[in-house]
């Protein structure tokens, strides 16, 4: 089977005949803040007060590519088509060893090289920290009355985040002991976050939420 990258709804061997000849995806390196205190031994680590959890910096994918087909003319015309496309764009980018994940950050091409046999490229893209799933998760409850219906819904991923809340009827959301009174329509609370694990999100009232989300993993 040929690896490939998928760059937005571009393959790059089906779509362009390239060879993946390496890749380097980098983890995403921690922010951290070390205060050094005097009579105190180590340092105070502050790495997570800002927001009770570790945040990351962006990180780098990168790739390189070979083919052999066509004509000079032929691979300088395709060269060119691959500048136009993706230099200096912000994309989604699926590696060929996590398929079910992309990447989301803006690309630049690194160098181009086309010889009377063969051309080849590479590229790297400063993206998000974050491996996003390709799949929305969902999770829907019917409530019809006032009484409080605990929603526990899991997030699966390591990235903390707030959901699209969709609403018929017309509901009361209860999170961290705040009540949230809804109408039909869409929704995104930043109050409401969804953190690693097991979450329990109140609801009552009369209708349907869904509460939609994206996992994401580093």
């Amino acid at each position: 089977m040929e690896r490939y990258f998928v760059l937005d709804n571009l393959n790059t061997w089906y779509d362009w005949g390239l060879i993946l000849t390496s890749k380097d995806v980098t983890p995403p390196e921690p922010k951290t803040n070390y205060v050094e205190i005097d009579g105190m031994s180590g340092s105070l680590d502050l790495s997570e007060s800002l927001t009770g959890e570790i945040t990351y910096k962006d990180r780098t994918v990168s790739a390189s590519f070979w083919t052999s087909e066509g004509s000079f003319k032929e691979r300088a015309t395709l060269l060119r088509k691959i500048v136009s496309t993706l230099h200096g764009k912000k994309i989604k980018i699926i590696e060929p060893d996590d398929p079910d994940h992309y990447f989301y950050g803006r690309v630049a091409i690194k160098s181009l090289d086309n010889t009377l046999p063969y051309a080849e490229f590479s590229f790297e893209a400063i993206c998000d920290p974050w491996r996003y799933s390709i799949y929305d998760t969902e999770r829907k409850v019917e409530v019809n009355s006032q009484a409080v219906t605990n929603v526990v819904i899991n997030n699966n991923g390591v990235k903390t985040l707030s959901p699209i809340i969709t609403v018929t009827g017309s509901v009361d959301i209860t999170y961290n002991g705040v009540k949230t009174p809804l109408t039909a329509g869409s929704y995104t609370i930043s109050d409401i976050k969804l953190r690693q694990g097991v979450n329990v999100i109140g609801v009552s009232g009369n209708g349907s939420v869904t509460f939609t989300y994206k996992e994401a993993d580093l």
